[in-house]
């Protein structure tokens, strides 16, 4: 008995579809899964049981990360090819797929390794940032330190001028009391001798 499959879905091709169908159907005699643009297509042959436990297989399982729609199924008159032949197609299909990935790996550790390489240098320089900046922060310190120092000299050299100025203000005061005295008698003075007294 010959049949052909569709499996229809969002997800079909590139989740191990044909290995996983390939796994279920060891006691057919032909097998071919093809990836179509509408999903994959799967022509089988073999006793009449085996081909429909495979059908009922196909309908009611799928790998995990599988997403179908639609299984359809319709009888097939052409050739299939044998399952040994394809079983050995796949596998070299698969170690192809598995060296590309292989090849893709080493060129991204490659990169990585050269990514890694440039973060070393980067960390390299923010330790001498780091360093330079705890060198300023020191500086900094001893400024500070040394501006505190000049903060009280200047609020004792400001004490000391209020002290001179209020000792001036008093100085003054006392000097312009003694000119008013001195001028008032030397007022009433002129006034006495004029006669206006």
């Amino acid at each position: 008995m010959k049949a052909k499959i569709t499996i229809k879905g969002s997800r079909v091709q590139d989740v191990g579809y044909r290995l996983y169908l390939l796994s279920r159907a060891h006691k057919l005699q032909g097998f071919e899964a093809v990836n179509v643009h509408e999903g994959l297509i799967l022509l089988i042959e073999g006793e009449e049981s085996k081909v429909n436990q495979l059908i009922q297989t196909v309908k009611t399982e799928k790998p995990p990360l599988a997403e179908v729609n639609e299984v359809l199924e319709e009888s097939y008159d052409g050739d299939i090819q044998n399952i040994r032949e394809y079983r050995e197609q796949l596998s070299l299909e698969q170690l192809a797929k598995i060296a590309t990935v292989g090849v893709e790996m080493r060129d991204d550790i490659k990169e990585m390794k050269g990514d890694i390489k440039e973060m070393k240098g980067d960390i390299k320089e923010m330790k001498g940032d780091i360093k330079e900046m705890k060198g300023d922060i020191k500086e900094m310190k001893g400024d500070i330190k040394e501006m505190k120092g000049d903060v009280k000299l200047i609020l004792k050299k400001q004490d000391q001028t209020i002290s001179e100025i209020k000792a001036l203000r008093e100085d003054l005061k006392q000097y312009m009391d003694r000119r008013f005295e001195k001028l008032e008698r030397d007022i009433a003075l002129i006034k006495e001798k004029v006669g206006l007294v």
